[in-house]
């Protein structure tokens, strides 16, 4: 068990993690699922790795972590708050303000939108004050998102 976790451990916090799609999607499956271990090393790792991702799998990492946001709101914004003092623009792709800020809906439709946020408000709101900000801030994006989906069918 010491050893697994010691390899779990190296992993999360090497690029050669990433060397294939399966360790990347097996990593990708540990933030959704907010393993503490994976999201405790998070901020290493994104400091580690964040340079050197393509887009599609900053993409990935980001949809993922606001995928665990609703599993662990504050475990979760604890982690993605050490990013808004960044000075690394990349590192803060990966903050609180994008990842509350419903990154998925970039690929997903509005109903897969509007089904996230419908599980995220209630679970903001339980976790109180260190989410208030999130959750005001992905409420003013889906607002801004539904009137811009309510233009575009006037049209």
């Amino acid at each position: 068990m010491i050893h697994r976790g010691i390899v779990l451990a190296t992993c999360i916090l090497s690029a050669s993690c990433m060397a294939s799609e399966s360790n990347w999607n097996t990593y990708i499956n540990r933030v959704v699922s907010a393993d503490p271990v994976t999201m405790q090393a998070l901020p290493a790792k994104i400091k580690s790795i964040g340079d050197s991702l393509d887009d599609k799998h900053a993409e990935q990492l980001t949809t993922a972590i606001s995928m665990a946001l609703i599993k662990e709101p504050v475990a979760v914004l604890d982690v993605t708050n050490q990013f808004k003092t960044s000075p690394d623009r990349l590192q803060q792709r990966f903050g609180t303000l994008m990842i509350c800020s419903i990154p998925l809906m970039t690929n997903a439709t509005m109903t897969q939108v509007e089904e996230y946020f419908a599980k995220a408000e209630p679970v903001l709101e339980k976790a109180g004050t260190p989410a208030a900000e999130c959750l005001s801030n992905m409420r003013d994006t889906i607002d801004e998102v539904r009137q811009e989906t309510a233009q575009n069918q006037a049209k």
